[in-house]
C-alpha cells in the first residue's frame, strides 16, 4: 500500500459520511470516538469531523493534519474499512506526534475490543 494520500482515501462526499454514521459501528476512546464502516474493497477512507470545541481554526486544523498524517502512515490498520474520526476537546491540548500516537493506540484498543469508553459508561454501541 503507497504511502500518500490521494484522493482514493477521503470519504468526500456527505451521502458517504452519513452511510458511516448511519450503518457504521460507534467506537469510542478517550480522545477520539470513530465511526466504523467495514467493506469489501481494501483501500481505507476517511473523514474527520472537528467541532468547535477543540479549539480555534488553528487548533481544529492542526489536529485534523495530525490525524491525516496517522492514517497515512498506517493505512494497513484501516484496511477494508470506511472510517469517520471525531476528536474531542482534549485532542486540541497535545501535540501533533503525540495526537498521532494517541490515535494508532485508541484506535486499536477500541478495534479490538480492549477499551471501549462507551460501553464502560453502559452507553449503547450504536451498531448498525
Amino acid at each position: 500500500m503507497s504511502q500518500g494520500f490521494a484522493r482514493e482515501h477521503r470519504l468526500a462526499y456527505r451521502r458517504e459520511i452519513d452511510q458511516v454514521f448511519q450503518r457504521g459501528q460507534r467506537r469510542d476512546g478517550q480522545l477520539f470516538s470513530f465511526r466504523v464502516l467495514a467493506k469489501e474493497d481494501p483501500t481505507p477512507r476517511i473523514a474527520i469531523v472537528v467541532g468547535r470545541k477543540v479549539g480555534k481554526a488553528v487548533v481544529r486544523n492542526r489536529v485534523k493534519r495530525a490525524v491525516r498524517e496517522a492514517f497515512r502512515k498506517n493505512k494497513q490498520l484501516f484496511a477494508h474499512l470506511d472510517l469517520v474520526v471525531v476528536p474531542r476537546p482534549g485532542a486540541g491540548a497535545l501535540t501533533s506526534r503525540e495526537l498521532q500516537e494517541r490515535l494508532v493506540t485508541e484506535f486499536t484498543e477500541v478495534s479490538y475490543g480492549q477499551r471501549n469508553v462507551a460501553n464502560q459508561r453502559g452507553l449503547p454501541d450504536q451498531e448498525g
